[in-house]
């Protein structure tokens, strides 16, 4: 295996020398059959050596996390005068990570059982309530679920019972988190509980808790302004890929679908090969709000991208989805990452927006056609809205649009 990936003996040698040399092919042999490129095996024998001289093993033995994170805390603090001294999480991360699936590989990991949710039946009656009733998308209830959770650890810890919580210990909660979050993750937090309180007031939990009155922080001053970049930062945006690396080229896909089609993420990141109807130009998606099925035209723009993407951008794979990671496996990417594909190119060109993620492009893309003249209904049909009150929020800064605003409940007879 070892020959294979390297060039100069001295490295074969290396290799070949250290400790648990057949575990570490055997390991290695399996991410080949995963399909991790040469790169990512060349990197992870590498980091393999180091796992091992930091564990200490001389042979496997059974080892926690927690004796893990001390080793990788020790390697990227090490003395080599050959490196740069940096503790980057990102590092950490990764000896930790592999030093993990190693281990887990030869059934030497001791997995810590996890800690029991004190309130478990009422958690997941709620998720499950979010899901069936709300129809939430998965992300959005993982998102309300973080914060949960978090509340009935700490109402757990603080020993209170859940029948005597009042809104005095909900304010101590999120009073104690003023310092490690922002003002807009403490009015996310707050958002969260008071749709968790609601369901715990019909299903008679608590009384004591009046959802209404929590609230997050006002967000500061500075941050205060338009969700959304102008549509001269769009344009800018959409011209600024060079189109020359894989990368690159997703990148536009997902800016052209946020910028001007107006899809949320999940929706773009959901998008099947078999979507495309090439033949009428077309392609179709299932929206995540109301799941009812909605086409698009494949404008000229968006058409020259598209058949770019497929020739050199989207890796040889058989996954169903039409955009996927750059690297094996080769699966549907995540919100968390085109969020950072989407703000690393709002930070390059210094776009000034508030929020610089694929929602400020789904909101200029809405104020777009507010300036344009389309009916707060037509806007609705376009976005995937269940109705053309949720399209207000997106003219609130907008003062030559705010007129649109008044006659709201006029729209439904359009």
């Amino acid at each position: 295996m070892f020959d294979l990936l390297f060039t100069f003996e001295l490295a074969r040698l290396r290799h070949r020398t250290a400790p648990l040399l057949r575990e570490r092919e055997q390991f290695l042999v399996s991410l080949k059959k995963r399909g991790s490129s040469h790169a990512t095996l060349l990197q992870n024998a590498t980091r393999l050596i180091h796992i091992i001289e930091f564990l200490k093993l001389g042979s496997l033995r059974p080892i926690g996390f927690a004796e893990i994170k001390r080793a990788g805390s020790a390697w990227v603090t090490r003395d080599d005068p050959k490196r740069m001294q940096t503790a980057s999480r990102s590092l950490i991360y990764g000896f930790t990570g592999l030093a993990k699936r190693f281990l887990q590989f030869h059934n030497s990991f001791i997995d810590v059982p996890p800690v029991e949710q004190p309130h478990l039946q009422k958690l997941n009656s709620y998720l499950r309530a979010l899901k069936v009733e709300k129809g939430l998308s998965p992300e959005t209830i993982s998102g309300y679920e973080w914060h949960v959770v978090r509340l009935l650890n700490w109402i757990s810890t603080k020993g209170h019972a859940f029948s005597k919580v009042s809104n005095v210990e909900v304010d101590a909660y999120l009073l104690s988190k003023r310092n490690c979050w922002t003002a807009w993750t403490l009015r996310t937090c707050a958002g969260a509980l008071r749709t968790f309180f609601r369901f715990g007031i019909e299903r008679n939990w608590s009384a004591k808790v009046v959802p209404e009155i929590i609230r997050g922080p006002l967000p500061p001053r500075r941050e205060i302004g338009s969700n959304a970049p102008s549509w001269t930062d769009v344009r800018r945006l959409l011209l600024s890929e060079k189109l020359d690396t894989p990368a690159s080229i997703r990148a536009q896909v997902f800016l052209i679908l946020f910028a001007l089609y107006g899809l949320r993420t999940s929706e773009a990141t959901g998008l099947l090969l078999n979507a495309l109807d090439w033949k009428e130009k077309t392609f179709t998606f299932r929206r995540a709000k109301n799941y009812s099925l909605q086409s698009f035209p494949i404008i000229s723009q968006f058409e020259r991208v598209l058949q770019k993407y497929l020739k050199d951008g989207r890796p040889k794979c058989d996954s169903q989805f039409l955009i996927v990671t750059l690297n094996p496996p080769y699966r549907r990417l995540d919100s968390g990452s085109v969020s950072a594909i989407v703000t690393s190119r709002f930070n390059r060109l210094g776009i000034k927006s508030v929020c610089k993620g694929p929602r400020s492009l789904r909101h200029a893309c809405a104020t777009r056609l507010l300036s344009k003249e389309m009916s707060l209904q037509q806007i609705a049909d376009f976005l995937g809205h269940n109705d053309c009150l949720s399209v207000g929020i997106y003219a609130k800064h907008d003062t030559a649009t705010l007129k649109k605003v008044v006659a709201v409940d006029l729209c439904r007879n359009l």
